[in-house]
């Protein structure tokens, strides 16, 4: 609701109430008044003290039929009238009929109504003045009658004007002061697009009217996909101003009946009014007017000659839907906007029934998640690394989650879910205990083996990271060497050189790391000069083809070399084929993980497989465990 919105209906509740009273009041003098007139003659009051209560009645009565602006109107000028009749036939002392008539009007009308009638007022003093009548109370100051109705019509000015200009004015401040706080409750400082609150508001008339109409209409939902990593890596001025470029160019896609709102962070919505009548043709349109969107949002922003990529994520939903709210539908873009957005980013994707279906299942497992990971329901499973003469090399701790009816929860849908909700920090400090508990149990045994923990970069980028690592591996008193952090390059895209400074902590320590997946990530290669590292593990998705590829074979053979110049150890992850296995050996890759050489399975067997290798050892004094 907009403040002169809000001015319009205090003046029309005021106005109300004004002529009820006024009407009881009205009725009450009007009978003595109307005895009165008669006894003395006076027929033309007794007449007005008639006309005037049943003219106020039906204005009370009749609201819905005539416009505010209409009876109001009618209300003023029945006292203009009522005053003017009354001067002519009493005198100046209905005066004050015609002081209250621009007071009134300021406060019904505004000023500028208000001002015609005081300037009315004070020429129907003047003229009246000249009238044969009873002689005015000027009559004292001066025997001149037009010299006395100019003092009357002076003062009136005078003093009706000082009432009437304090109304008006009072009332324009409270109008700024309404349009201010507005602009407060109901639009985003940042951008000064409508708010959520607005937004649904909106979405609600919208809903109505289109169900009314019997039109469709639809809702966006538009996240943009790479703001947190420029708002966090340049600082949160030039994000700000690349929400500001964003929302206008948004602003500018769409009609004057459309809504562009931004609901938080780097989210808004937008409200596409009345497009078609039939599905079909509603949806065409939507996809238009989300192409276009998806498209301007691509282009690269230009913010103090730098530019920034940052393309965005759109869910659409259509409506009316039978039995729907405005939450329902901002829900059902929401929904189809994560859509997009895990199907790559950068796209559009509509609401379907079994997303919602999708959102309730994510949200029992999450759910369930956080319980496990409390009561320490998952489990650990341990991938052995082989060197290329089939020594045991080390293990990769991998985990697994088998839910309360015995099914199984991939790590590709677990992990992800964890870092979005915020409990992979837990999560990856159960995994580093659980690799602490291993050494323990292999040190009991008298045998030691390195195990490789992947540590997320939200869990890297706590305050306290390094006190917990040291703190644990003191609490378990395990060799820092014998662990090994895996971590991706999505690392180093913010904060390196707080990051480094971390990792150079714990390398001190004696921790060692490794860069997972390597050769996927999109940061510059000159980290790897500067970051403590012990080895790369080359990704699965280069190894799988080889060595039939020649794309994979050539930058399997560039890392190789790559990291045998730098002196950093290589493992290969996703080993199926003898073949793969042959090409990576001859070529000086240090270790193997994969199906080919082991499975992920339970510690007891990874701890066979270390005691084998070691009665082996003991036996063939020429062989050494890795």
């Amino acid at each position: 609701m907009s403040s002169p919105d809000q001015i319009t209906h205090w003046r029309e509740t005021v106005f109300a109430r004004l002529v009820q009273i006024v009407l009881v009041l009205g009725v009450c003098t009007a009978v003595p008044s109307v005895i009165a007139s008669a006894r003395e003659g006076l027929w033309g009051i007794m007449v007005l003290d008639v006309i005037a209560p049943v003219w106020l009645f039906m204005l009370w009565r009749f609201e819905d039929l005539v416009s505010y602006g209409a009876r109001a109107l009618q209300f003023l000028l029945l006292l203009f009238g009522i005053g003017v009749a009354l001067i002519l036939q009493v005198g100046p002392v209905a005066y004050t009929y015609l002081m209250a008539v621009p007071c009134l009007a300021a406060l019904l009308l505004g000023l500028k109504p208000a001002i015609w009638l005081l300037l009315a007022g004070g020429l129907t003093i003047l003229v009246t003045g000249f009238l044969p009548m009873t002689p005015p109370v000027a009559a004292t100051l001066t025997s001149n009658a037009a010299l006395g109705a100019t003092v009357f019509a002076l003062n009136y000015w005078l003093v009706a004007g000082i009432l009437t200009f304090s109304c008006g004015v009072l009332l324009r401040h409270l109008a700024r002061s309404l349009s201010e706080g507005e602009q407060l409750a109901f639009y985003d400082p940042l951008t000064s697009l409508p708010n959520r609150r607005l937004l649904l508001d909106r979405l609600g008339k919208l809903l109505a009217s289109s169900e009314r109409q019997q039109v469709f209409s639809a809702v966006m939902f538009v996240d943009l996909d790479r703001f947190k990593t420029i708002n966090d890596a340049r600082g949160h001025a030039t994000g700000d101003t690349l929400l500001q470029l964003a929302g206008e160019r948004l602003a500018q896609l769409v009609r004057k009946s459309d809504t562009v709102a931004r609901i938080g962070g780097d989210e808004f919505v937008v409200l596409l009014a009345h497009l078609a009548p039939d599905l079909a043709a509603a949806g065409i349109a939507a996809q238009q007017v989300a192409e276009k969107i998806r498209a301007a949002l691509a282009q690269d922003f230009e913010i103090d000659g730098q530019f920034y990529a940052c393309s965005a994520s759109i869910g659409v939903t259509l409506l009316p839907k039978f039995g729907q709210s405005a939450d329902d539908l901002l829900r059902e873009a929401d929904t189809a906007m994560y859509r997009a957005k895990g199907a790559g980013r950068n796209g559009i994707a509509y609401f379907e029934t079994t997303m919602q279906a999708e959102v309730e299942r994510r949200l029992t497992l999450e759910r369930e998640l956080a319980q496990a990971i409390e009561q320490e329901r998952l489990h650990m499973a341990y991938q052995p690394q082989f060197d290329c003469q089939g020594r045991l090399h080390g293990a990769e701790l991998l985990m697994r989650w088998e839910r309360d009816d015995g099914s199984m929860v991939s790590p590709a849908i677990f992990i992800p879910l964890a870092e979005e909700v915020g409990l992979i920090v837990p999560l990856g400090m159960w995994a580093l205990k659980q690799a602490c508990l291993a050494q323990q149990r292999m040190a009991a045994q008298g045998l030691a083996l390195p195990l490789s923990v992947n540590v997320s970069p939200q869990q890297f980028r706590q305050a306290d990271f390094v006190q917990q690592v040291r703190s644990t591996l003191q609490e378990h008193d395990v060799e820092p060497a014998l662990l090994i952090l895996e971590v991706t390059e999505g690392l180093l895209v913010e904060k390196l050189e707080e990051t480094v400074a971390r990792m150079n902590q714990l390398a001190a320590m004696g921790v060692r790391f490794s860069i997972d997946d390597f050769g996927t990530g999109y940061s510059s290669l000159a980290y790897l000069k500067r970051m403590p590292l012990y080895e790369l593990k080359i990704d699965r998705s280069f190894i799988m083809d080889m060595p039939d590829d020649a794309n994979d074979v050539v930058i399997v053979q560039t890392i190789l070399a790559m990291a045998a110049q730098m002196h950093l150890r290589v493992v290969a992850e996703g080993v199926e084929t003898q073949a793969q296995a042959d090409f990576l050996a001859a070529h000086g890759c240090h270790a193997l993980q994969g199906y080919l050489l082991g499975r992920p399975a339970p510690l007891p067997a990874l701890l066979d497989l270390l005691s084998a290798q070691a009665a082996l050892s003991a036996k063939m004094p020429g062989t050494s465990a890795a």
